[in-house]
């Protein structure tokens, strides 16, 4: 019976947690919530609909990962760890603005890469089952 790596299971999941956040994150830049930090004398000024843009694109790699990831494809680990890679230097820009999401999405990330590269050289063929 083979069964499916923890570690990446819960890096796929973690993906499709962090694409469902930014696809939120997304739609109140666009929609320029007042909750949103200001952020006009930041990197890109007040253009909120290009940082929009930024997180719907992550928000499609994640979603694309973490499918990848559960079906044991090595993309999988590659788009895991460049958009997680993308996503981390996106969002220490934001932890001046929103510290407490940053925080929460930033230790997500860093799980999702040790999960991804800690497993990395691992034999897909062998499942759990070990020999004697």
């Amino acid at each position: 019976m083979n069964t499916r790596n923890t570690w990446l299971t819960y890096a796929a999941v973690m993906m499709f947690a962090t694409a469902a956040l930014h696809v939120l994150w997304a739609v109140n830049l666009w929609a320029d919530s007042a909750w949103v930090a200001d952020v006009s004398n930041g990197l890109l000024g007040d253009k909120r609909w290009l940082w929009g843009f930024v997180d719907a694109a992550l928000a499609v790699l994640f979603l694309a990962g973490g499918k990848s990831l559960l079906d044991g494809r090595d993309f999988g680990r590659w788009v895991a760890l460049i958009a997680a890679s993308i996503a981390i230097v996106r969002w220490f820009y934001w932890m001046a603005f929103a510290p407490f999401l940053s925080l929460t999405i930033l230790a997500m990330l860093f799980l999702v890469v040790y999960g991804v590269l800690v497993t990395w050289g691992e034999d897909r063929g062998a499942g759990g089952a070990r020999a004697a």
